[in-house]
């Protein structure tokens, strides 16, 4: 079997190459470059540190000025209008809290990528023209990943939107099907737990992390409460009581605005007890008491990113690989189930609109154990002969 290639990864669906700390556009005919005039195979974008959607614009800006009057269909101008609807809808609820703004931000960032690689792959349709061949061509690029259902979904909502507007008459991307992509089974053990907390407490040189301690609060929060990852990021003290923590989980407030009050223990307690000393105000005097339980030293919450990069290290010291944050979870759901509640407690908890959803995050990391106990076939004893003599 030969060896995965290396070299030259690209950025999906794209000739866009990173090579020393700068991303390329590659492309096999020469192009001229609108910033210099000079047609070349091989165009300088931008710093990897500036990001994939960055480098994606640049690209897209050298590949129109090059399409020639009358390549493009009407698809993109259709695709950009539609997406246009979409991003003013989800920017019409934009939150007001820094936090969630950034969330909010990071959002539309993603879909305008998505738009980007979409309208790069149907340049040159037109609406009407486009048959269900063409989109599974399009989406067998992905196929068998995650991605393939993201393209999936936003096209099939788009043609929905070209039907409402008159544009075509049906959805071509109804009749395609895709390959559904393999749920995550990884279960983390209690061995595995216990050490990942002392890999995020400890760094390589055997010293305590100033930002260890909160970090372990974190992970001890994600598993008692078994929310999302993101509502224990931006859990806020006025949401805590004596008597337990009121949820309203970002995912589902538009949706089946489904919220969750999870009651008061002793050990989630101990837990907040110990997020208020691993950030005291006597270290930073400067600094109000963050309205944040899980904050930085400055008080603000951690981002996805950055805990995200706690957690990794924090795997990585301990030996622990394969293991995510989400995984916490799915640990905490399995887990409360060995222990006798509840499909429809776990559910409840976990804000989950219907049961199945519970149970498939805990049937794909539970082990069946069987209680059937064979014993080998009993041989038949076989009838003893009269020896005969020569």
């Amino acid at each position: 079997m030969s060896r995965p290639r290396q070299k030259n990864k690209g950025l999906t669906n794209s000739r866009i190459y990173p090579k020393g700390k700068r991303y390329y556009l590659y492309a096999s005919e020469s192009l001229i470059n609108p910033e210099d005039g000079k047609a070349k195979k091989w165009h300088s974008l931008c710093p990897i540190k500036d990001g994939e959607t960055e480098a994606r614009r640049l690209a897209q800006i050298i590949l129109d000025h090059n399409h020639r009057k009358g390549d493009e269909g009407d698809f993109p101008q259709a695709f950009r209008k539609y997406m246009g609807s979409v991003i003013a809808k989800r920017d019409s609820e934009k939150p007001t809290e820094p936090a969630r703004v950034k969330i909010h931000e990071t959002g539309n960032k993603q879909l305008l990528n998505y738009s980007t690689v979409i309208e790069s792959g149907f340049h040159e349709f037109n609406v009407r023209e486009v048959m269900p061949v063409d989109v599974a061509d399009f989406l067998d690029q992905w196929e068998g990943r995650r991605m393939a259902e993201v393209y999936h979904s936003r096209l099939s909502d788009f043609f929905r939107w070209a039907c409402r507007k008159g544009y075509r008459n049906d959805n071509p991307v109804r009749e395609v099907s895709i390959e559904k992509v393999k749920r995550r089974m990884r279960y983390i053990t209690d061995e595995e737990y216990h050490a990942i907390r002392d890999g995020l407490l400890f760094g390589k040189d055997g010293r305590i992390n100033s930002s260890g301690q909160i970090v372990q609060c974190y992970v001890d929060l994600c598993y008692l409460l078994y929310q999302r990852t993101t509502e224990i990021r931006l859990l806020k003290w006025r949401d805590i009581s004596e008597h337990g923590i009121l949820f309203m989980p970002t995912k589902t407030e538009k949706s089946s605005g489904a919220r969750v009050f999870v009651p008061m223990t002793p050990q989630v307690w101990q837990v907040l007890q110990n997020a208020k000393r691993a950030w005291p105000l006597n270290k930073y005097p400067s600094i109000a008491q963050s309205e944040y339980v899980i904050c930085n030293k400055r008080g603000e919450p951690y981002t996805a990113h950055g805990i995200g990069t706690a957690w990794e290290r924090g795997c990585k010291r301990a030996g622990v690989s394969n293991a995510t944050l989400k995984d916490l979870r799915a640990k905490a759901m399995t887990d409360a189930k060995a222990i006798g509640y509840s499909l429809k407690q776990i559910s409840i908890g976990a804000a989950h609109t219907d049961e199945a959803m519970t149970e498939a995050y805990i049937k794909l990391r539970e082990t069946p154990v069987s209680e059937v106990q064979l014993q080998l076939p009993k041989e038949k004893k076989k009838a003893k002969t009269k020896e005969t003599s020569a």
